[in-house]
């Protein structure tokens, strides 16, 4: 029983570490989109607070956190939906190689799949629980965005895990022996649209409202509430970094830190680059688009990977 305590202990010490590491990859992927997009856009960027504005994301988290917090919702799912979105973008991390497994199973891609279905409650609670018809609006969209994409998304894997021929994101450290032969660009092209349809970022931040003016289904959150949804999402970018490079390159070592940095600075670009585009676009190049072209890379790997 002793070193059942001892073991329990140490676990949640290293889980604890884990998260801080990861929270620190979050105020570093905030300064670096800070700073990439002032040079986008022909400005400096936070360069006051710490040496060349080093220290302006932690003020900035620290102003969140301390800021006074508006009960605008009475319904639990208000308060439920920022700790759901950020307990779930941890939990993302248990099943991937990096740096190793917390939890490995035969079937963690499944697990990620569950996973990304229950991102999509955490918008939808958080825009109906606000009793706001701005946040409501930004939800339903939300989740219109996440059935267009995820459907197309999990195709998309699922063309993989027929070549790998398991569903344990371990196997997929291997998977870079196709690059050249199955994996041609376009392959990675729709990889870098659909996770950024799944990020909500440029140009498929659709759950913002232009002609409202308003942030989409976190309008009505502030203080840490707002903090907790913020967090999840750039965490999540980093988990999209880590998968890309897990699938298209490889997720371990120098070489694999380098491409992690260069599938974030893609992603941050891409949002100092690209207009958004409109809500029927999306929806179109989905079901219209994506999911055939997914749907004949099934047929593909069905016909040469199957034995």
């Amino acid at each position: 029983m002793v070193l059942l305590g001892i073991l329990y202990v140490y676990l949640g010490w290293l889980i604890l570490i884990y998260m801080l590491m990861l929270l620190l990859l979050v105020a570093f992927l905030v300064l670096l989109e800070r700073k990439v997009l002032g040079m986008v856009q022909a400005r400096k960027g936070p360069n006051i607070v710490g040496l060349f504005g080093m220290v302006q994301t932690i003020l900035d988290g620290v102003k969140l956190l301390t800021k006074k917090f508006v009960f605008s919702g009475s319904s639990m799912f208000f308060y439920i939906a920022p700790f759901m979105g950020l307990m779930l973008a941890f939990i993302h991390w248990f099943v991937v190689p990096f740096p190793f497994n917390f939890w490995n199973s035969e079937y963690s891609v499944i697990f990620s799949f569950v996973i990304m279905g229950f991102l999509v409650f955490v918008v939808l609670w958080a825009g109906w629980g606000s009793e706001s018809g701005y946040g409501l609006i930004g939800s339903v969209r939300g989740v219109a965005q996440m059935i267009s994409y995820e459907v197309v998304f999990m195709f998309y894997l699922c063309c993989f895990v027929l070549v790998m021929k398991g569903y344990n994101w371990d196997d997929f450290l291997g998977i870079e022996m196709y690059v050249g032969t199955f994996l041609k660009l376009f392959l990675f092209i729709v990889w870098v649209v659909l996770i950024l349809a799944e990020l909500n970022r440029t140009p498929f931040d659709l759950v913002e409202g232009e002609s409202e003016l308003v942030s989409g289904f976190n309008v009505e959150f502030s203080g840490y509430s707002f903090t907790l949804l913020f967090l999840s999402e750039y965490m999540n970018i980093w988990f999209m970094c880590v998968l890309s490079a897990l699938i298209f390159g490889e997720c371990e070592g120098l070489f694999g830190g380098i491409l992690w940095g260069a599938y974030v600075m893609c992603i941050l670009l891409v949002r100092g680059l690209l207009p958004r585009f409109k809500f029927n676009q999306l929806i179109k190049l989905m079901w219209g688009v994506y999911l055939p072209v997914v749907f004949i890379f099934m047929i593909v790997v069905l016909v040469f990977f199957s034995g």
